[in-house]
């Protein structure tokens, strides 16, 4: 595998890393990977949690209805009566030309999965547009061709959980940069992660979306990732503490929780990230008690229990 990434990319990850033989490369390479792979359901309830929160927001506004087309070009009227007219009119909440794309995008790529003749969805569209659409989105709320006191009216909905800053208000340009600084970092690590990029030297940032430490060596890069999936889970909270909850009460985050260890990146870097090594770093990590009572029994071997399991095909 080694001789398949590139020369730049390995002499990074082994100064970082400290590296001492290619099973140890192995190892730190694999580690990455299982950490990116452990963060993205966790990112995927905050980006639901967003674009829906965002989409029944702005449907209440336009149509009060909680699925509203409001980002879909509307058929014109006067196209009938002059075929020269425009055959659609703008969205009715205002788009600048990359979003309006982005949601073109969305409805040829829905279509392009149904029968010929079906018709798209707004909730078809939501769930096809890229993260960035809602950060950009976000951003052109208190534009100057939007309705006056929209970003209020929509980041109110949104982030009905939020505990101020004194004197800042849901329509303040300091909240809503506070807002975009910290999409953008989640974005980041979104993008790192989609990307196969390197997660070691993802920096930290505080509660402002401010960028600060970069870790320099791999106990630094374990903390800050601790920090960085507890400050998604605080910022979902500001939709709703029930994201929060389901995020931190899942086998996800747990077993996130058990690789973000040095325990854990040492067994990866010992056996070259080969098969069993996340399971030998389940079984080492310290179970919560609802996962200690069932495990704590005697347990058939692994083939057994495929066997036995309706899912096995």
């Amino acid at each position: 595998m080694l001789k398949h990434l590139t020369v730049p990319r390995l002499a990074t990850m082994q100064a970082f890393f400290k590296c001492t033989s290619d099973n140890d490369v192995l190892g730190c390479y694999a580690w990455n990977q299982a950490v990116g792979a452990g963060m993205l359901p966790i990112l995927g309830d905050f980006e639901v949690g967003l674009r829906n929160a965002l989409h029944r927001a702005l449907s209440q506004h336009f149509g009060n209805v909680d699925s509203f087309d409001w980002m879909m070009p509307r058929p014109n009227p006067a196209h009938i009566i002059n075929p020269a007219a425009p055959a659609f009119l703008p969205a009715k909440h205002k788009l600048n030309a990359k979003s309006s794309d982005d949601v073109k995008a969305a409805i040829g790529k829905v279509k392009g999965k149904k029968p010929a003749g079906y018709v798209v969805t707004p909730d078809d569209i939501v769930a096809a547009l890229p993260f960035g659409f809602w950060e950009v989105l976000i951003s052109g709320l208190s534009h100057s061709s939007q309705p006056a006191g929209l970003q209020t009216t929509i980041l109110a909905a949104v982030f009905p959980n939020v505990q101020h800053t004194p004197g800042v208000s849901y329509g303040d340009p300091a909240f809503k940069k506070r807002v975009t600084d910290l999409l953008k970092r989640i974005r980041d690590v979104r993008n790192r992660i989609g990307h196969h990029d390197a997660l070691w030297a993802t920096p930290e940032f505080n509660e402002l979306g401010a960028l600060g430490f970069i870790p320099r060596r791999p106990r630094h890069t374990v903390s800050s990732f601790m920090y960085f999936i507890d400050r998604v889970s605080w910022f979902a909270g500001w939709i709703d503490p029930q994201i929060s909850r389901h995020m931190q009460n899942g086998d996800h985050w747990w077993s996130l929780q058990a690789l973000l260890h040095r325990r854990a990146l040492a067994l990866y870097r010992q056996h070259g990230g080969a098969v069993g090594t996340f399971r030998e770093i389940l079984d080492k990590a310290d179970l919560p008690r609802r996962h200690r009572r069932s495990r704590d029994r005697p347990q058939p071997k692994f083939r057994e229990r495929l066997l036995q399991s309706r899912f096995f095909y």
